[in-house]
């Protein structure tokens, strides 16, 4: 059975929502308009070659969930048959979350599970097994006592502290969405980059939402806290809907594949985007950085997003800008360079989305 975020009574659709991914300044949904598309005239790059629209409508889009709206490009602009309510979302999550796990990594996807790991063989598969989970070499945090020195870094140093100049793709992000005043979250962090790069460029208060505990340097506790993702869940109503902006740097795209002792699930990076739109504002800004090439799955490692699964991605967020680091200003992230790269080749730029 093919998963979707149609968390209860899969089988009855309750109406359909009209929010959508949009690619753009692009004109309201018309849902007469889009009767009359021709899918069949627009391509999507997969590892497959190019596929028209209309067949991963039908094959990937509707089976999970979601239809094609406009065919936008480089991405797909989507829209939801039944949208979960945030509550749905959450408590999906949770009873997921609480599933017992093995005690190490899974080092095979679920057979069974192939189709929704995969988008129905949309995306491509190859093996790049890590356990961070507990290995003696698995990734821990680090630098949360040095802020005081950290927020004195120069854009190249701050920006590439993690990941050379993909990272600085953050920084000049945030420098061209100024967050002065502004409360945010940032969704997975080993090192405070991400936060340190939030406080400079104006955010008045940022919370980590980081699996491990993480002791912050005192002088900042004004400003920065963290918290459990189970216990960012089980009080997710009282921070619904109040946070400006939120953040996510190579944290993601290795949301259900066990990696780091998550439980197994296909859709969970769809998951984590649904709860990230739950807590922003209207109009919130997601700062968001993840592999960009050709839809691809190098399991347990993470997933590489392209055309098809950045639509779903995008749903409910207007598609800003996106950031390459090489450069302050944003760049044309066009489909020529989407799929630039040989099959499981990446970069990791920053886009920055905003809550429809």
């Amino acid at each position: 059975m093919i998963t979707t975020l149609f968390i209860q009574d899969r089988n009855n659709l309750r109406g359909s929502s009209q929010s959508t991914s949009q690619i753009g300044s692009l004109e309201p949904f018309d849902s007469e308009k889009s009767k009359h598309i021709d899918l069949k005239q627009f391509n999507v790059k997969t590892h497959k070659g190019l596929v028209s629209m209309e067949e991963l409508n039908e094959n990937v889009f509707k089976k999970f969930g979601y239809e094609i709206i406009r065919p936008s490009s480089p991405v797909p602009t989507v829209r939801m048959l039944n949208e979960p309510t945030c509550d749905e979302v959450f408590s999906e999550w949770q009873r997921i979350s609480e599933q017992p796990q093995p005690e190490f990594p899974p080092k095979e996807i679920p057979s069974e599970r192939l189709d929704e790991f995969l988008l129905n063989n949309y995306t491509a598969l190859n093996k790049w097994y890590i356990n961070d989970k507990n290995s003696a070499k698995g990734e821990k945090p680090r630098n949360w006592d040095r802020l005081s020195e950290l927020i004195k870094l120069p854009r190249t140093k701050l920006g590439g502290l993690a990941y050379g100049v993909d990272g600085v793709s953050m920084y000049d992000a945030m420098h061209f969405h100024r967050l002065d005043g502004k409360s945010g979250f940032v969704v997975g962090s080993m090192q405070p980059w991400v936060e340190v790069s939030a406080l400079v460029h104006g955010a008045s208060k940022v919370l980590t939402v980081e699996y491990n505990n993480l002791t912050i340097q005192e002088e900042f506790r004004d400003r920065m806290s963290s918290i459990l993702p189970i216990d960012f869940v089980k009080n997710w109503k009282t921070y619904a809907g109040t946070f400006d902006f939120a953040a996510s740097f190579s944290s993601i795209e290795h949301s259900g594949l066990g990696r780091y002792g998550d439980p197994i699930d296909p859709i969970g990076d769809f998951r984590e985007m649904l709860k990230i739109k739950c807590m922003l504002k209207p109009g919130g800004l997601l700062f968001l950085g993840f592999p960009l090439g050709t839809d691809a799955l190098q399991y347990n490692a993470h997933r590489i997003y392209g055309s098809i699964r950045l639509a779903m991605m995008f749903y409910g967020f207007e598609w800003l800008n996106t950031f390459s680091g090489q450069n302050e200003q944003p760049y044309d992230l066009t489909s020529e360079r989407l799929h630039s790269r040989n099959l499981f080749g990446m970069v990791q730029n920053t886009i920055v989305l905003r809550k429809l």
